[in-house]
């Protein structure tokens, strides 16, 4: 049986498009105030969680967020300290997309750093993203519906899990009709189009994807890139 949890998990390690290599290239993204993915201290992410204002609360899980996403920081344990902080916050302030979106993404970093507890935490995942989907969209770039995509993608098919390739495809559609030249949103659902046998369509996306404004070559070295940048360029090469 245990064997049987841990296969699966392997599927988690690339949920949400982090990267347990520390080296996608993080953009900048300002929601009311707080900035998601600007370069921090663990002091800092301390001092904000614990002041009593709003905006200052966000900006520490936001910290603490990136100094997750960043490899500044590999501990589980932190990851779910610093979601008891932001919850505490959230059962005041339960319309907040940014707080609900800051939340499942780090209980995401905890599923990465912890990962025999990767099943039991993505029930908690899919729940705050689609909170924080309904709530605010376009934050980060779209990033819930982003993240509801990679996590339908990456996550094991039941009856283990909740991986399914229709609400994939819908949430990564969403994220490219909100953010269209944010890259990562393009690549997310070209390598879903991939996986659904839907070369062309794919390798559509993946071009437009290479084209925008954001674009990194580092994203395409992440594993779940590699198998479509290789059928895009033969796809190109044979034309």
């Amino acid at each position: 049986m245990r064997l049987f949890r841990i296969l699966p998990l392997l599927a988690m390690l690339l949920i949400c498009g982090c990267s347990v290599q520390y080296n996608l290239p993080l953009y900048e993204y300002e929601a009311d105030g707080v900035v998601l993915w600007k370069p921090c201290s663990r002091a800092q992410a301390e001092a904000l969680s614990s002041s009593s204002k709003d905006k200052d609360i966000l900006q520490g899980a936001a910290c603490s967020a990136w100094l997750l996403e960043s490899g500044a920081v590999k501990a589980a344990d932190y990851a779910k300290s610093s979601q008891e902080k932001l919850k505490k916050y959230l059962a005041k302030k339960s319309q907040s997309g940014l707080g609900h979106y800051l939340l499942a993404y780090l209980i995401a970093k905890e599923a990465q750093l912890a990962p025999m507890k990767g099943l039991d935490l993505v029930p908690l995942m899919e729940q705050e993203a689609l909170v924080a989907s309904k709530l605010s969209p376009q934050v980060d770039h779209a990033g819930p519906d982003r993240f509801l995509g990679e996590l339908y993608l990456k996550a094991p098919s039941a009856p283990i899990s909740i991986g399914d390739m229709d609400n994939a495809l819908e949430y990564y559609e969403k994220a490219v009709e909100i953010a269209p030249d944010f890259a990562m949103n393009r690549l997310g659902l070209a390598t879903a189009l991939l996986e659904d046998d839907e070369v062309e369509e794919a390798c559509v996306h993946y071009n437009k994807a290479l084209q925008s404004k954001c674009f990194d070559a580092k994203l395409l070295k992440v594993d779940s890139c590699k198998k479509l940048v290789k059928a895009c360029d033969g796809k190109k090469a044979a034309e």
